[in-house]
């Protein structure tokens, strides 16, 4: 579904938002674990949102895309624990006596 999306898609703008938020959540530098939990959970963004959309123009969902639906869900909700709760910190800046400290051993 996924492999041939049009970047002017509303499936793709919402792939690269779901990716670029995840890699700012992990700091912006994802290592290769997590970069792969970042594509599976964006994906699997892209699916439920797909789902949810169409679930709402038709009323209610079949009891095979409820599952399917549930299954997505749920794989999201691991691959999120994975990538982690809690926001990576930014790194602190290096002060200016710390700089100059450095500059100094350097010599």
């Amino acid at each position: 579904m996924l492999a041939k999306l049009d970047r002017r898609t509303k499936e793709a703008r919402l792939l690269e938002a779901a990716r670029a938020s995840l890699t700012r959540h992990v700091g912006g530098a994802p290592n290769d674990i997590q970069r792969v939990l970042i594509e599976r959970a964006s994906r699997l963004m892209v699916y439920i949102e797909t789902m949810d959309a169409q679930a709402l123009v038709v009323g209610t969902m079949t009891e095979r895309n409820s599952r399917q639906y549930l299954a997505w869900v749920n794989a999201l909700r691991l691959c999120l624990r994975e990538i982690g709760l809690d926001e990576a910190k930014p790194e602190r800046p290096v002060s200016l006596d710390q700089y100059l400290a450095a500059k100094r051993a350097a010599r």
